[in-house]
């Protein structure tokens, strides 16, 4: 027999002590469950973005001219109903998770407070063998009374979760606009068959930033998107299979770049992702680097380490940490001897240390500002 079967025989309050336990006879685990599964689908969604952003941002980065920039605009919001959906159904797991364990937590004090009422029955009745059944009413119904009282606060606590579970569900939902159904459908032949010229490959010259061979320079005009201003354009050694990428300096500082990169600490790792919501160790360099100022292209962790400025003191807060050469991991170092990167698929955006990652390849640091 189950304690609220007990309890319900009980004088005074047993009925509803044994009631209240009863509406918190819910089922956690299988709440829990939909949070799970509302997650992974987050997951998916998220990957699925990542990829399809980073096909766009090979096609930006091969094609200009009006109906390539037109392409790039359309796609743009297909990475925009894919975060908030990814959004939506991790916030949404979030309010489950927490109904679930208030839920728990609630119906775990309430069949406490009833096994404390039960041994108080059972000891009254052991000290007081031939107490009539109006004295036994007597001293149980005050006991009976408070644990009620006591059980009441928590069955309030476990339906207010639930109902600001429901009204956040509903918010989140609310709240977000954009939605893959919403997108405009386009034509058969939509962004034409002109408009479409290859980027020319940039030609770089020997600046002030260059790479090992330590050369100076005019400084070549920036390519593509990275004119205007007169910071110089970064140019490095040609070998290890990366391409240096074009940069503009521009007033961005070392701790400008730090300061961008922990705004994205606890987001996702996804690969091909570029932000803002889920990041791969690239994409979190590029994202940072340009909230910083400083105004690069997204590229591959070798094409970073052939670019930029080479550093032959101690690194400085700021500088990009290369793992092998060629590269195959990079991360943004912030001093100490640790650094903030995206290290891997299921891993979040995270401090490190250098050294706990050192196992990758041989450690190299590149300077950007």
């Amino acid at each position: 027999m189950g304690a609220s079967e007990t309890v319900d025989g009980l004088p005074g309050d047993g009925s509803k002590l044994a009631g209240i336990l009863e509406k918190l006879t819910g089922d956690p685990s299988g709440i829990r469950e939909v949070a799970k599964r509302w997650r992974g689908t987050a997951g998916k969604v998220s990957t699925g973005t990542g990829k399809l952003g980073t096909a766009v941002k090979n096609i930006n980065a091969g094609w200009q001219g009006g109906s390539a920039e037109d392409f790039v605009t359309y796609m743009r919001d297909y990475q925009v109903a894919g975060d908030a959906l990814h959004d939506i159904l991790s916030g949404c797991a979030g309010s489950l998770d927490t109904v679930a364990d208030e839920i728990e937590k609630a119906h775990s004090k309430v069949n406490s407070l009833c096994e404390g009422v039960l041994a108080q029955v059972r000891s009254f009745r052991k000290a007081n063998p031939d107490a009539s059944q109006k004295d036994f009413d007597a001293a149980i119904a005050p006991v009976v009374s408070l644990a009620r009282g006591e059980a009441e606060k928590h069955l309030a606590a476990a339906e207010g979760a639930v109902n600001d579970a429901e009204k956040a569900i509903r918010a989140k939902i609310k709240a977000k606009h954009v939605s893959f159904k919403g997108i405009k459908q386009v034509s058969d032949d939509p962004f034409g068959t002109t408009g479409w010229q290859p980027t020319p490959v940039p030609k770089f010259g020997t600046t002030s930033l260059a790479g090992y061979d330590g050369g100076g320079g005019n400084g070549g005009a920036a390519p593509g998107g990275y004119s205007g201003g007169t910071g110089a354009v970064a140019t490095s050694f040609s070998g290890g299979g990366g391409t240096p990428v074009p940069i503009v300096v521009g007033n961005g500082t070392g701790a400008d770049i730090v300061n961008a990169a922990r705004q994205h600490l606890g987001k996702p790792y996804i690969w091909g992702a570029n932000g803002p919501s889920a990041f791969d160790c690239s994409g979190l360099v590029y994202y940072a680097m340009n909230q910083a100022g400083i105004k690069v292209g997204d590229a591959t962790a070798e094409s970073y380490r052939v670019s930029g400025q080479a550093v032959t003191g101690p690194p400085q807060p700021g500088d990009l940490v290369f793992f092998g050469q060629p590269a195959t991991h990079v991360g943004i170092y912030i001093g100490d001897g640790q650094m903030i990167h995206a290290p891997k698929p299921g891993d979040v955006v995270k401090q490190s240390s250098v050294a706990s990652n050192a196992s990758i390849g041989v450690v190299s640091y590149r300077r950007f500002t």
